[in-house]
């Protein structure tokens, strides 16, 4: 009588309790590096849109980032960062962070404005003229040559969670109400690294570039 080849029950229950062991300490791993590389292409994708927007605004309309003398929300022939943003990109729309839920989630409550791309991402800044026409620390010249430009936070998902500013300070909980440059901090080091779904840029002349320890990790890797 030939013998029949195949696993018993205890076999099969053991490898099966193996697997789950093993998927439950790598899946957390796994989705977290997919979740940091998709917030990284975001980010990457919003500085080139943005870049773009302000030199082909620069070629046609004469004015980028440097150069807003008005703050206007609604009309897209002024020469303001709204205008700008209007003429130069997908917008869907536009809103305070009081106005409502999901201005709130990227701003966190703060009184930003926020435009909200067709993409689904977001941009939030200060919209006043002391951030975007006044402010003399905005249009100082750098060393390398641009102006020091509008800080602004980009959610790479607009409203939808986590709503966290990535940092390099090895906070989770950071919001974007905190210091946007992290400059002092590593991210080269693993632990102080939380790349999340926010990151702050600045808008320098015709270019979009990133602003903080997190935000340059993000895009340089």
């Amino acid at each position: 009588m030939m013998k029949k080849n195949g696993f018993t029950l205890a076999e099969v229950l053991i490898t099966l309790a193996i697997i789950g062991v093993v998927a439950t300490l790598t899946l957390p791993a796994l989705m977290t590096n997919t979740q940091e590389q998709q917030s990284k292409t975001g980010l990457k994708k919003g500085i080139n849109t943005l870049t773009e927007a302000a030199q082909m605004n620069n070629a046609i309309a004469g004015f980028d980032y440097a150069s807003f003398n008005e703050t206007s929300t609604n009309n897209t022939e002024t020469q303001s960062l709204y205008g700008l943003l209007a003429n130069r990109t997908n917008i869907d729309y536009q809103l305070t962070g009081s106005e409502t839920d999901a201005a709130d989630a990227v701003n966190n409550g703060a009184s930003n404005f926020v435009v909200f791309f067709r993409d689904g991402s977001a941009l939030a800044f200060k919209n006043d003229d002391s951030t975007l026409v006044t402010n003399t620390t905005v249009s100082t010249i750098q060393q390398d040559g641009l102006v020091y430009g509008i800080a602004a936070i980009y959610d790479t998902n607009g409203s939808k969670g986590p709503n966290l500013l990535s940092n390099c300070q090895g906070s989770a909980g950071m919001l974007n109400s905190a210091a946007q440059d992290d400059s002092g901090s590593d991210c080269t080091i693993k632990a102080n690294r939380v790349i999340k779904d926010q990151f702050g840029v600045r808008l320098r002349g015709g270019y979009a570039v990133p602003n903080g320890a997190a935000a340059r990790w993000a895009f340089e890797n």
